[in-house]
């Protein structure tokens, strides 16, 4: 047996378990604690798959963190869970405006002495024997806290699971996410262009590989990196000017950039390509002070929905060229694609367009989520050389069965409460879809990142364009501009979309598609309410058997076939984890159904 834990422990922390070449888990911190994007040591993770699989600690082979160079002032602050917008804006003037502009040295937990949470894993204890070295090390993850870094972790690791430094490794940012890319999907051992882009990650925010068969084997080679792009951090900056939390809102700011005009939006666009392009393999760069308040005297004069659609257009044009000069440079068919920038499915959809290679591929939750996978693949590699086996889907989370459902429905006496019913219950949950009602889906095991794909769902008939207003106003609160998704069985989908490549390249949200006209009529609820493309989830039967019998079900009774999909919990929270999670939902929400495992609970 060959047992690896892969742990990234920063925003939305992270733990993957691997055995034997093939991840067999994978799962978030924030799931389990229910703080959205929890950056704390996930010791509720650990501990779920060390009681799962009924690990010893002696039968551990490795424990791999991500990142050589981390920040403990960060974690130790909580920025991203205790920090409001005012926060990141404070956070500009206070400590980035004196360290620019002013050539001072300030301290982030002096500035932001109140979040100090001494209290966290391992304790109060533990931090504050830390605190003087953390205090004097600079706050950002750089190589003056490298050791420091690596250190705590060790400490922590050691603590938790009596683990020594021997079994634990660091490995660098961009080659986590360069091997996650590569080895998690269908090229997978095929000769392949394997494309990083980010904000920042142990110095480096661009790089560029070449995975390449010899046999049984893999040669991966770095052929260029970059820590001067600015693609990922502008975009970031830009949603803090909008007012919204960076690191976390720039899918909003995605989401209403196609609301703007081209015209309005020339200046501003021309504005940014003066910043910086991608020219010769190279990122140039305008020497300006910083990307927060230089940039905001740049778009200041100038509407919301204008500057969103600049910068989203700036990012389009940036991703479409840095992508495209390099693979005329490796001259390789395929191109495997991850990094924070990888998120941006509307840029993702300009480049599959031009089909400039044969096929790309966006592995499910491209950003630092996966690192815990990615983590994995690299100690397998190292210590076997052998190929990690790709994923099959993202079903890789927290297991809801029948006894579960049963021991729960139970404890909030939901039989006393609701109608229930057991097993062969597809029928009456399409003629409840037919009808309009919102259900939701809490059942097997929880997708991996962000994407719900039907175990951790809520759906509705995608034609009737009010539904979305339904779930956007009654249980979901999400911002008005915001388009959902939709999942549409693999037979249908090349009469609702403008397939660009294969359709298993579709299976996970991380790509756009241009509607056809029966897509646009029967998806309108589900595609965007402007542009009307679709982040699509194509599902194929194997992948998820019970959600594509229900979607078959409801086409042969309707015509339709695919529903609206969104993720099952409420706005600002971590999606649902078990059945107690599931539940508390469904009673606090305007949902009509719930289907837990194999029940179908109804609100009379």
């Amino acid at each position: 047996m060959n047992i690896i834990i892969g742990i990234n422990w920063e925003q939305n922390s992270s733990v993957a378990l691997l055995i034997n070449g093939k991840i067999i888990e994978a799962v978030s911190e924030e799931r389990f604690s229910r703080l959205k994007n929890d950056e704390r040591y996930p010791k509720k993770s650990i501990d779920y798959i060390i009681k799962k699989y009924k690990l010893k600690k002696n039968e551990i082979d490795k424990i791999c963190f991500v990142s050589k160079m981390w920040s403990p002032s960060w974690m130790l602050i909580r920025r991203y869970t205790q920090f409001n917008v005012k926060d990141f804006v404070d956070e500009q003037n206070k400590i980035w405006f004196p360290k620019i502009f002013k050539k001072k040295k300030v301290n982030i937990l002096d500035v932001f002495k109140s979040k100090i949470d001494f209290n966290q894993y391992p304790g109060k204890i533990f931090w504050k024997k830390y605190l003087k070295k953390i205090k004097n090390s600079d706050h950002v993850s750089n190589y003056e806290n490298r050791n420091l870094g690596q250190e705590i972790r060790c400490e922590v690791i050691k603590k938790h699971l009596g683990i020594d430094k021997e079994k634990i490794e660091f490995v660098d940012h961009h080659y986590c996410h360069s091997l996650y890319a590569y080895f998690s999907g269908p090229l997978n051992l095929k000769d392949s262009t394997v494309i990083t882009l980010d904000a920042y990650g142990d110095n480096q925010n661009f790089t560029c590989y070449t995975y390449k068969r010899k046999n049984s084997t893999i040669k991966i080679n770095k052929i260029l990196s970059s820590n001067k792009s600015v693609i990922a951090r502008l975009y970031r900056y830009i949603t803090l000017i909008l007012r919204m939390k960076p690191s976390q809102h720039e899918y909003k700011v995605m989401g209403l950039a196609p609301y703007a005009k081209t015209y309005y939006t020339e200046e501003v666009y021309n504005q940014f390509l003066k910043i910086q392009k991608f020219h010769k393999l190279k990122f140039t760069k305008k020497k300006i002070k910083d990307l927060y308040f230089s940039v905001y005297e740049i778009v200041k004069k100038h509407r919301f929905d204008s500057i969103a659609g600049a910068l989203q257009r700036y990012a389009e044009t940036m991703v479409l060229t840095v992508l495209g000069d390099c693979v005329r440079k490796t001259k390789l068919k395929n191109l495997c694609y991850s990094g924070g920038v990888a998120m941006n499915v509307k840029a993702n959809m300009m480049f599959t367009q031009k089909k400039i290679t044969k096929n790309f591929y966006i592995p499910p939750v491209p950003d630092d989520t996966a690192h815990a996978i990615g983590a994995c693949y690299y100690s397998y590699q190292k210590k076997t050389k052998l190929c990690p086996n790709k994923l099959e889907n993202a079903y890789l989370g927290y297991e809801i069965n029948d006894q579960e459902a049963l021991e729960n429905i139970k404890k909030f006496q939901l039989n006393k409460k609701f109608q229930i019913q057991y097993r062969n219950i597809i029928p009456s949950i399409s003629k409840m879809l037919i009808s309009n009602k919102i259900i939701a889906r809490a059942s097997g095991k929880a997708e991996f990142g962000a994407r719900a794909l039907g175990n951790r769902s809520i759906f509705c008939n995608p034609k009737n364009f009010s539904n979305r207003d339904i779930i956007n106003e009654k249980i979901k609160n999400r911002d008005f501009w915001m388009p959902f998704a939709a999942s549409v069985i693999d037979k249908y989908a090349s009469k609702y979309f403008q397939l660009d490549q294969p359709l298993e390249y579709y299976k996970y949200m991380t790509n756009c598609l241009e509607t056809k006209n029966l897509g646009k009529s029967l998806l309108s609820a589900a595609i965007h309410p402007y542009d009307k493309t679709c982040r699509p989830q194509i599902l194929i039967k194997k992948d998820n058997p019970f959600y594509y019998s229900l979607i078959s079900h409801f086409g042969k009774k309707t015509g339709i076939y695919g529903l609206l999909n969104t993720s099952f919990n409420l706005h600002g929270y971590p999606i649902v984890n078990n059945s107690s999670d599931a539940i508390r939902v469904f009673k606090e929400t305007n949902l009509d159904g719930l289907i837990l495992s194999n029940y179908l609970i109804i609100k009379k």
